[in-house]
């Protein structure tokens, strides 16, 4: 209890604390006009949903793609697991608030 506590507490004191954009090395899923990079992070040898839901601007060439990073609280026991999950609810959070999330 004591260790869950203080790993709590000083996470969210840690302000340099940010979800690790690992994009490089993640294969966009193609949904609708969004792409999404499954990207669960492992923690405590279980893996936390997390990703990036991206949509390319379209007819500005210098302009960056529209971004929302998530991380849930939502933990697998393996990361096969979370990567389903994620896509799942990446999916679901599309169809649901669509462009509004970038607001």
């Amino acid at each position: 209890m004591f260790g869950l506590l203080k790993r709590f507490f000083s996470a969210s004191m840690d302000s340099d604390t940010k979800p690790v954009d690992n994009r490089a090395n993640v294969e966009p899923v193609h949904y609708n006009e969004y792409l999404i990079f499954v990207m669960p992070q492992e923690e405590g040898g279980q893996y936390r949903v997390a990703g990036l839901i991206e949509k390319p601007v379209i007819g500005d060439e210098q302009a960056d793609n529209l971004k929302h990073q998530f991380i849930r609280s939502d933990v697998c026991m393996n990361k096969q697991q979370a990567e389903q999950i994620t896509l799942q609810k990446c999916k679901l959070f599309i169809d649901q608030v669509g462009d509004s999330m970038f607001k």
